[in-house]
């Protein structure tokens, strides 16, 4: 077996910080992400849009080749006929250069995942594997650019657009070279507006200074629209992350997390009640994180996370997230060096846990032996065995192997999860927390002798 090739990068996505920057990034975040600020934010953006006499205005960046843009124009339809807001509409390229590290791999889990999460939520994708040409994406586009004109956003004209070309109506039409310009054109002009704005991806929506990713998200921005009273009754609601029944023996819930991932953080207690409620076998496969795996990251993208991170955090009762000391390089090599003993002593729930309970909602650094050993000792490793493992080789093998699984199945980001028969059928698999309440949900639907 292997070990994972570790990777020592500078600038935005450094695993090389120094200890002063990650105190001093500690104070910044634990301050930026408090609900205290996140309130005072959303209170001088409402004072400033009362004084300029704007209206509650939403801005949609719309991807035509994007599935979960397809899905945000089905659920918008419902939104829109609920709220007093308006809504303006920009296409946008998505997600690009560093922020898009595997974008094959994107491009296929983006199908995959989309026809995952729709019936879930009342939406439809449902394409088979279908994948429109560059041909149709282009007609598409054009098409698209002719709607989105003078920031309109006609809503039902773009989910009939997207359902041509997800279903492939679209790969025997005809189209011109000039108007294919003008819709490039059109694309740009959007990405570096969307750019400005501090955002990236396709499917986003903006409003008053904060970002909503698609339906995953929408209830962030409906909560927030009826705490000003210009919207009703929440359409698209978060939903429950734990089943209502407990599945006969055999069952397993794979997850692949990581020490230094918010997103693995902020979940890792809905995941382990998952698994006990639903009476499956947690496995854990944890990997080392992205930046130390060679994929690039942004200020941009990482700045998102952390303040996405925050609002998910409160939605999951995760209290402290955001007091944050980076563990990464370092702290990881170190975490993760003493993880053969917590598999040794079957603590390894028990120490992924402390390791990034303390990371991100503690301030704990694990850089030091003092912190490494409060990690340890509330795990249930004893620190005089714990530290004989931190120059122990070997180590990195099952996480390479973990990778290389992850891989296989068609992700490379973490937590991601797969729920297993007892015949060894794979029933679910999907990248990131917001698709636990689909696995509650399955589970609750799964017939059983």
């Amino acid at each position: 077996m292997s070990q994972p090739t570790i990777t020592r990068q500078t600038g935005a996505s450094s695993s090389t910080q120094s200890r002063l920057f990650r105190f001093l990034q500690r104070q910044v975040l634990k301050s930026r992400l408090s609900d205290k600020q996140i309130t005072q934010k959303r209170e001088r953006a409402e004072q400033l849009r009362q004084k300029e006499g704007r209206d509650h205005h939403i801005q949609v960046f719309y991807q035509v080749d994007d599935p979960y843009s397809h899905l945000l124009m089905q659920a918008l339809k419902l939104v829109q006929a609920n709220t007093s807001a308006t809504f303006s509409g920009h296409l946008t390229q998505g997600v690009s250069g560093n922020n898009n590290p595997e974008p094959e791999l994107l491009i296929a889990l983006a199908r995959t995942d989309a026809a995952f999460v729709a019936p879930g939520y009342g939406l439809y994708f449902d394409y088979g594997t279908y994948v429109p040409s560059d041909d149709a994406i282009k007609v598409a586009s054009i098409q698209a650019s002719q709607l989105l004109t003078n920031g309109a956003l006609p809503i039902d004209e773009l989910i009939t657009l997207g359902n041509c070309l997800w279903s492939g109506e679209l790969e025997s039409a005809d189209y011109k070279a000039d108007a294919f310009s003008v819709a490039e054109a059109a694309i740009a002009e959007g990405s570096k507006y969307q750019q400005e704005l501090g955002h990236y991806a396709g499917a986003m929506l903006h409003y008053e200074g904060e970002w909503y990713w698609g339906i995953d998200r929408l209830y962030h921005l409906e909560q927030r629209l009826q705490g000003l009273e210009v919207c009703g009754n929440i359409l698209f609601p978060r939903q429950a992350t734990l089943p209502t029944r407990t599945l006969s023996q055999g069952y397993q819930l794979e997850c692949y997390p990581s020490l230094r991932s918010p997103y693995s953080a902020i979940c890792f207690d809905a995941v382990c009640e998952l698994a006990d409620r639903a009476g499956a076998e947690l496995t854990l496969k944890p990997v080392l994180p992205m930046v130390m795996r060679g994929v690039t990251l942004t200020r941009t993208k990482g700045a998102y996370i952390m303040s996405d991170c925050a609002r998910e955090a409160k939605a999951l009762n995760k209290l402290g997230f955001g007091n944050f000391y980076d563990p990464i390089g370092e702290g990881v090599i170190r975490g993760f060096s003493i993880y053969p003993l917590a598999i040794e002593k079957g603590v390894e729930r028990a120490y992924l846990k402390s390791f990034m309970d303390g990371a991100f909602c503690e301030g704990i650094n694990s850089l030091s032996n003092r912190g490494l050993k409060t990690i340890c000792e509330r795990a249930g490793l004893p620190w005089k065995e714990a530290k004989t493992y931190l120059n122990k080789p070997g180590w990195g093998e099952t996480l390479e192997q973990n990778r290389q699984d992850m891989y296989s199945w068609g992700s490379w980001g973490v937590p991601s999860f797969r729920l297993i028969a007892p015949n060894g059928e794979v029933l679910a698999q999907a990248w990131g927390q917001d698709r636990l309440w689909r696995f509650a949900q399955l589970i609750d639907q799964i017939e059983t002798p």
